[in-house]
This record gives C-alpha cells, structure tokens and sequence, in this order.
C-alpha cells in the first residue's frame, strides 16, 4: 500500500472503530487498493465493515463520517453483517469472490477464505451479467450513439463487469486469477475465446480517463458489441461439470 493510502486508511479504520465500538467486528480493504491496482487520480478506497444484527438508530451518525469527514477518496463503505454474506454468496457469487480473492483484514478475524462459492454460482451469474451487458450495450448503440461522451463513459463502466466475469472463470477452470486487472483480462479473454485487445482498451480507457473521438468511441461500442456476442454464446453453453 502506497504511504499516503496507508495513512488515509488507518485513520479511517479507527474512526470507524471509534463509532461503532463493540458494534463493529471487522474492517476490510478490497476493490484497487487491495488487488495493487490503485491510483490516487482514478481509484476509490473501498472498505467493508462488518457489524452485528443490530438496529438503525446509529447510522445518520454513520451517514454523516461517510459523506462528509470519509468523502474524500473513499467510496461508500459496504456495511453488511456476518450471516448476510454467508446467506448470500449463492446470489452474488462473483463479487464475493472477487473480496475473497483480493482483500486485506485491517480489523478483526479474516471470515472470506472459509466462504463456500460454488462454481455453478458463478456460472449462473456470470451468464446473468454477460447477457444483461448485451441488452445494455444494444440500446447503447440506439440511444447513445449520438453522444461520444454518453458511449465512453458506458463502455468504461461495463470493465469492472468484465474482469469479474473473467475472473470467475479463471477460478470455475482451476486457474489462478492474476493480482493485475490487464491480466486477467487476458486470460480470461483466452478461456472464452474472445478477443483480449478490445477489452484492454476499454481497461485503458476506463483507467486513464482519456478522452475519445466520435470515431472512436462508435469503434469501440461495435467492437464491443461483436465481441458480447461471442462471450454470450460462449457462457450460454458453458460447461462447469
């Protein structure tokens, strides 16, 4: 973790504790920071925070550390509780997979290696969100086709979707899942049989901000939409066993 992170965190994870006191059970680093992918231009803070089956009488004061003295460089934090995450890993198999993979336990006991995500899990979700992304980047090129900006920056947004895809099927195949997002994009892009460059631009887009032009951005949305096609066809048929 760069020292400026390290800084930030640390004081964030004793304000939490702070607050909520006994409440509180663990902090967790996950998202760019944990993974080694942060960049203090492009990239949030992203922490869990793990409470007890308690009320609600506490968060407006946990409302107010969040959007007003934690706003800066942190996104929201995710405030779940023990049995919400073990309850839920069958419907949200890849994003728990991927806190499972890449985190950091800054408070508390580490409860994510013990969780069971099931590959069939991962299957079904990751054909739910490549087939949603298909629909989605469809109406793009209707409804969004005459906004360079519009496309840019819902082609950025859908990288986050495809390395969590990816990933999953890193893991369903038995294989590692690279630290690095670039990585897992390409071996990712291998097992489903699609065309790595493209989603690295997309990467790389999302990463640096850039701008694009109306040329480009209609390059990318229909590369995109003939790549989705082939990923479609591919999770449609496959095989987990």
């Amino acid at each position: 973790m760069e020292q400026v992170m390290q800084e930030k965190v640390a004081s964030a994870v004793e304000r939490w504790k702070g607050f909520w006191g006994n409440s509180l059970n663990g902090v967790y680093l996950y998202g760019s920071a944990a993974r080694g992918n942060w960049n203090p231009k492009s990239s949030d803070i992203n922490l869990l925070l793990l409470l007890d089956e308690k009320g609600y009488d506490r968060w407006p004061g946990a409302a107010d550390i969040a959007n007003r003295r934690l706003k800066k460089g942190f996104a929201l934090p995710l405030l779940l509780t023990e049995n919400y995450i073990r309850s839920s890993v069958d419907v949200f198999p890849m994003e728990f997979l991927d806190i499972k993979l890449f985190h950091e336990t800054l408070f508390g006991e580490d409860l994510f290696p013990s969780l069971d995500i099931k590959p069939d899990d991962l299957r079904v979700q990751a054909e739910r969100e490549v087939k949603g992304k298909w629909v989605q980047l469809r109406q793009a090129a209707l409804d969004r086709g005459g906004n360079t900006a519009a496309m840019r920056d819902l082609l950025a947004l859908s990288v986050p979707t495809w390395v969590s895809v990816f990933q999953s099927m890193l893991v369903v195949s038995g294989a590692e899942v690279p630290r690095d997002k670039r990585e897992t994009l390409r071996a990712g892009a291998a097992i489903a049989g699609v065309n790595a460059d493209l989603f690295l631009q997309l990467e790389e887009v999302r990463r640096t901000r850039r701008s694009v032009n109306r040329t480009q951005a209609w390059d990318l949305l229909l590369r995109s939409l003939e790549e989705v096609d082939q990923l479609a066809r591919f999770v449609d048929s496959w095989n987990v066993a």
